[in-house]
């Protein structure tokens, strides 16, 4: 072995017979690697490749393939593909992130107002302002009432305590929907997928789907005020795209026996029927967060 490489490894100290403990598999350290010519040659162009080869791959599948990652999952082929936990929390790193200026958009059913996905508040909202925004029902009204009789609701520090108490209760609640919809495909589809394993990386891709492709959203809100046309017609074609994902990749998943026809038939009404109960789990968590938050302060 090459004198200029340690006798022994710096992680377990087994000595080293080679560039690689054989213990813990360590690389050892080597001068040459040390220099910055070998950082941005070789290192950094590791990363970038591996970023490209894996993230990238993952990420172009995820969106333009419904319910591949989650068939690949399952059967076995998991390497060239970033893990659906991880896929998971890096959506939700990356939703809570960039909405942090606020996003609140509405699915309308006749006069019940549901929220498509988990609402975004700008804690600069006063604390009557934010309940307007979360209170689909009209049932936090009442108590932000009774509450402003007795606590100055409009101080700086009830303000703070409120968004706090809000943002731990029910942005971090409403991911919990990645469990109740695998939990729910499970119940519906035990008979054809038998692991409850694989409906949850199924819901995890696709919620980590939704959360990505929501962000497009975000300049939606922001354009509400100066072209309201174009906003409107950014919401629509994103919750449409959404749909039709959720079908497609229910189709792929869990339909996959009969004919085509009623195969796609079946996909869109338990899209359907997931749709409406995702966003009605996510508008009581809201309300249910802020029934909470208003009893903090």
């Amino acid at each position: 072995m090459d004198d200029t490489i340690a006798a022994e490894c710096a992680s377990c100290r087994t000595q080293l017979t080679g560039p690689y403990c054989a213990q813990c598999g360590e690389k050892a350290i080597d001068p040459e690697a040390q220099t910055v010519r070998h950082l941005v040659a070789h290192t950094l162009a590791d990363e970038v490749a591996h970023l490209d080869g894996k993230f990238w791959k993952t990420l172009r599948n995820l969106v333009f393939r419904p319910g591949f990652l989650s068939e690949e999952y399952c059967a076995g082929r998991r390497r060239p593909y970033i893990k659906p936990v991880r896929l998971l929390i890096t959506s939700i790193i990356t939703y809570a992130l960039l909405t942090q200026g606020g996003l609140l958009v509405t699915l309308m059913i006749g006069p019940i107002a549901l929220s498509v996905a988990p609402v975004a508040v700008p804690e600069g909202l006063s604390v009557a302002d934010t309940v307007t925004r979360i209170d689909r029902f009209n049932l936090l009204a009442p108590v932000l009432a009774a509450k402003e009789r007795s606590t100055h609701t409009t101080s700086e520090a009830a303000r703070e305590r409120f968004h706090s108490r809000l943002n731990q209760f029910a942005q971090p609640l409403s991911f919990a929907n990645v469990f109740l919809l695998a939990l729910a495909l499970y119940l519906l589809f035990r008979r054809k997928r038998r692991l409850l394993v694989e409906h949850m990386v199924f819901s995890m891709h696709v919620v980590s789907f939704v959360l990505l492709s929501s962000l497009a959203l975000v300049p939606a809100v922001r354009l509400l005020d100066t072209s309201h046309a174009l906003s409107l017609s950014i919401m629509l074609a994103v919750t449409i795209w959404q749909f039709a994902y959720l079908s497609i990749a229910l189709r792929r998943f869990s339909f996959t026996h009969g004919s085509l026809g009623r195969r796609r038939t079946l996909a869109i009404a338990t899209a359907f029927l997931v749709y409406i109960l995702n966003s009605a789990f996510i508008t009581i968590v809201q309300l249910l967060g802020g029934a909470i938050a208003l009893r903090s302060i």
